[in-house]
Formats: structure tokens, sequence, C-alpha cells
């Protein structure tokens, strides 16, 4: 005989649909006042810092580096890349 089964049917809920296109588009991001549009440039630079910092993070994390060692390289890596968000993170 087998054994009952419950259904999971009770246990979930409904979700929200997006709507809209999955289109790559540039990259825009709104603030309070106006709508800032990124370059190709300014996005790159924007990747890259945010990559660069997750690895020196990853290295002071598994003791590779010290903290002051970290925060020298996260402010070469300000100069360098000049990272629109960059003041979000000092």
């Amino acid at each position: 005989m087998p054994l009952p089964v419950r259904t999971a049917a009770k246990y979930l809920r409904p979700t929200g649909t997006v709507n809209g296109s999955s289109v790559a588009m540039p990259v825009i991001l709104n603030t309070v006042s106006a709508v800032v549009v990124m370059d190709k440039k300014t996005f790159q630079n924007e990747a890259l810092f945010l990559m660069t910092l997750h690895l020196i993070q990853s290295m002071r994390d598994e003791k590779l580096i010290t903290e002051s060692e970290y925060h020298i390289a996260e402010r070469q890596m300000l100069e360098k890349y000049q990272p629109f968000s960059g003041s979000l993170y000092t």
C-alpha cells in the first residue's frame, strides 16, 4: 500500500511577475534629482573597481594581507579606477 504524500501546493505562494524586456540596456542610475547615464569607460571602471575590491577583501579575510595593506590597496584602486560609487565604499 503506497504511503500518503502531501502536496507542496499549500506551501507555495504566488509571486509577482516582471513586465518588460530583458534586452540589455544602458546602465542608468536614478538619483533624487536626476538620471545619470554611465558611458562605457565609466561602467568598465566601476566593474573593475568592484572586482578588485572583492579580491582584496578576500585576501584580507584569508589573512593573506593585513588590514593596513587592504586600506592601502583600496585607496590605490579608488585613485586608479575613480568609480562612480567609490564614495560609498570609503
